[in-house]
């Protein structure tokens, strides 16, 4: 099979596993920002789908997108490590050190657009003002209240 056939059909495996898992555990906008990461390392030369477990791949995507969205925090209760390797039968150790590979490749962090929440980018994006006080831009929606302060 053509290389290039070859991570097409291996890219459509994995959306399908990303797909049945977001189905059972993930919003929509979770489940598309999965599909958009897959669709960014799809695009990265150094990035080889066909290599390794394609239940890897798809376990590591969804990890890190939990991760940049804080799916992982007890207090949210949104979603556990354990509920993604047990769907897919994977092992910590193998995804963790995928989805490092993942975020190093595609250099992201929380905040990352198009990978995360409104609610997360606005508490992560600062904005600083020519008189040096910061804030986040969740804070600078309420512009005439910080006016106030300044």
């Amino acid at each position: 099979m053509d290389t290039k056939v070859k991570k097409q059909v291996r890219i459509q495996e994995i959306q399908e596993l990303i797909h049945g898992f977001g189905d059972m555990h993930l919003t929509q906008e979770l489940t598309a920002y999965c599909i958009t990461l897959l669709d960014l390392l799809a695009k990265k030369k150094k990035c080889d789908l066909t290599r390794g477990r394609k239940e890897i791949w798809a376990s590591a995507v969804i990890c890190v997108i939990a991760r940049m969205n804080l799916l992982f925090i007890k207090n949210k209760n949104v979603i556990s490590m354990n509920n993604i390797l047990g769907y897919f039968n994977t092992k910590a150790g193998a995804v963790g050190i995928r989805a490092v590979g993942i975020e190093k490749s595609c250099n992201l962090t929380i905040g990352h657009e198009g990978l995360c929440s409104k609610d997360i980018l606005n508490n992560v994006t600062i904005i600083k003002f020519a008189n040096g006080k910061v804030f986040t831009s969740a804070m600078g929606r309420k512009r005439r209240m910080l006016l106030r302060y300044m």
